[in-house]
């Protein structure tokens, strides 16, 4: 069953029928709306993005994934989660993510 809940500009919508995401992504960035996905964990996140870069080709779909250590934790992140969560922030920063 799928729920909004309203504010000024923003529509939040929960409870998408699992492996339909993407298309509802897909409709509603084709319609100019800016979007944001929150996944469970990695492994959706990176379904999602795949199935977003079949359904839309065009669209340009950043992922910022979750760190892979505990805070506080004596183990750094793997380099290659840092380098995909700064990419993904610099290209926010600089406008990439529109469009």
């Amino acid at each position: 069953m799928e729920r909004h809940w309203y504010s000024p500009g923003v529509r939040r919508v929960f409870g998408v029928p699992g492996g339909s995401e993407a298309l509802f992504l897909a409709d509603a960035a084709k319609a100019g709306q800016p979007v944001l996905f929150i996944a469970r964990d990695d492994v959706h996140l990176d379904q999602v993005a795949e199935a977003l870069a079949f359904m839309a080709p065009d669209l340009n779909v950043l992922t910022f994934p979750a760190w892979d250590c505990l805070p506080y934790d004596r183990v750094s992140p793997k380099t290659d989660i840092v380098a995909r969560r700064v990419g993904t922030l610099t290209d926010l920063r600089l406008g990439a993510g529109k469009g």
